[in-house]
């Protein structure tokens, strides 16, 4: 039975993936709740993907997370909107990062924390020749103390989560979401 779950759930999330690399104008894409395949029990609430324009918009049960500012497929600025006291908070971010589109699934399953794929872009000269570069990074998100973690790079970044708010590298390597915040 187990494994029925695990496989629906691949094959929600296959089709859900399809669907939201097709950006247009305006779209909606929200997931009822996310299995914990784990403890087997459900542990997320609504999640709402809605992309405006050149604003991408997750929203939550009590708040809004928008990323905005879009160039070259990359978001510069995150904030976090309380949707009960309308109170709107700009995220401090590196100023050479910019940030990818984000999936429901880089939510940790309590919402606490969100996987964010941060972009470093350059121009790289050897006195000859001119190219632009381009670095993947990962950083994480605190949502409700509203902080960006250190920037995270190679295996660290494939990790997922797992239970509640562990970041899983690898079998023998996880880390709790608030231990990802410190220096």
């Amino acid at each position: 039975m187990r494994c029925i779950i695990i496989l629906l759930l691949i094959a929600f999330s296959c089709k859900k993936e399809k669907k939201d690399s097709a950006v247009h104008k305006s779209e909606v894409f929200s997931v009822e709740t996310v299995i914990d395949s784990v403890q087997n029990k459900v542990v997320l609430d609504t999640i709402k993907s809605i992309v405006r324009n050149d604003t991408l918009v997750f929203q939550l049960k009590n708040l809004s997370i928008s990323f905005i500012d879009r160039k070259d497929d990359c978001w510069k600025s995150i904030q976090i909107k309380n949707l009960q006291n309308k109170v709107l908070t700009e995220i401090e971010t590196p100023k050479e990062i910019c940030f990818e589109r984000n999936r429901i699934s880089d939510f940790s399953p309590n919402q606490k924390y969100l996987l964010l794929h941060a972009i470093e872009r350059g121009i790289l000269s050897d006195g000859n020749s001119v190219e632009e570069v381009e670095k993947y990074n990962c950083m994480f998100l605190d949502i409700e103390n509203k902080i960006v973690s250190e920037k995270y790079s190679d295996l660290f970044c494939s990790g997922e989560w797992k239970n509640l708010d562990q970041w899983m590298v690898d079998e023998e390597e996880s880390y709790d979401g608030k231990d990802l915040f410190k220096n």
